[in-house]
């Protein structure tokens, strides 16, 4: 049995923390282009921020909201983040909007009624950015489904001047795609994952591993340990922190207190 001490360790490292990488970092830099821009008459300039499953989107959107969260008292003129719910139901979006503005009234029955209550309520709160997360949800089933939901978003930002942000996997490009109004709208930007064994991948997961306070790891990795690191997660930032977490409940299980070879094993 762990001890208490070590259970509160492992839950501290499992909640995990920001970590700064040059992929992260460029993804924030289009992002301040985004939101820094001037208001003008017309469809404000948007994005796709488009990456695997696990690459860190969602924790690099959610910095950049805290990054420009100004008052914790107030929801006028802050970032607004809505979870797209799952498949392209123009209903479900709406009500997702809804809910982000903790907006939780049934009076608007349809989608009509829903889009133009969302129009009423930003127009007051003046959002500086609407963050549309997992929005590759809103390309699955019919083509006709997935442009009810994009024209409304795009109805939403045109008429209130907001600026808009989708992410999501591979699979939500090719539904921009389909639309030139779209494509201009949201160009896509891709938060890249660590190709090969190469030097950033290595300090990356430095960086990593002295986040994890073992109390005997000193100094580097072995060159098999980064490799066995980057084989079974294929450079994907979100894999590579599960492993690390695996490797190290497993060194403070043994009493090693340090990050083995034999401690990186496959997920």
């Amino acid at each position: 049995m762990l001890s208490i001490d070590n259970q509160k360790r492992i839950q501290a490292i499992q909640k995990g923390r920001w970590l700064p990488h040059p992929y992260a970092k460029k993804i924030l830099d289009d992002l301040e282009l985004i939101i820094n821009q001037p208001k003008i008459d017309g469809a404000p300039m948007g994005k796709a921020v488009i990456g695997r499953s696990g690459s860190g989107k969602t924790t690099v959107l959610k910095h950049f909201i805290k990054q420009h969260t100004s008052r914790a008292d107030s929801a006028i003129g802050q970032p607004l983040y809505v979870n797209v719910p799952s498949g392209p139901s123009l209903n479900a979006l709406l009500i997702s909007i809804l809910e982000s503005v903790n907006d939780f009234k049934a009076t608007a029955r349809t989608a009509g009624e829903k889009e133009k209550r969302i129009k009423r309520i930003l127009s007051n709160l003046e959002p500086s950015i609407i963050i549309f997360d997992e929005a590759q949800n809103l390309a699955e089933g019919t083509s006709k489904q997935t442009r009810n939901c994009f024209n409304a978003i795009k109805s939403i930002s045109n008429e209130l001047s907001i600026p808009t942000i989708l992410t999501g996997t591979d699979d939500l490009i090719p539904a921009i795609g389909k639309d030139e109004q779209y494509l201009r709208r949201w160009r896509s930007t891709r938060l890249e994952v660590y190709s090969g064994n190469n030097q950033e991948f290595v300090q990356l997961v430095n960086v990593m591993v002295q986040g994890l306070k073992l109390k005997n790891q000193e100094g580097p990795l072995s060159k098999t340990a980064y490799a066995k690191i980057h084989n079974y997660s294929d450079g994907v930032i979100g894999l590579v922190k599960e492993l690390l977490v695996n490797a190290t409940i497993l060194a403070i299980e043994d009493k090693s207190e340090k990050i083995k070879v034999d401690h990186i094993r496959p997920l």
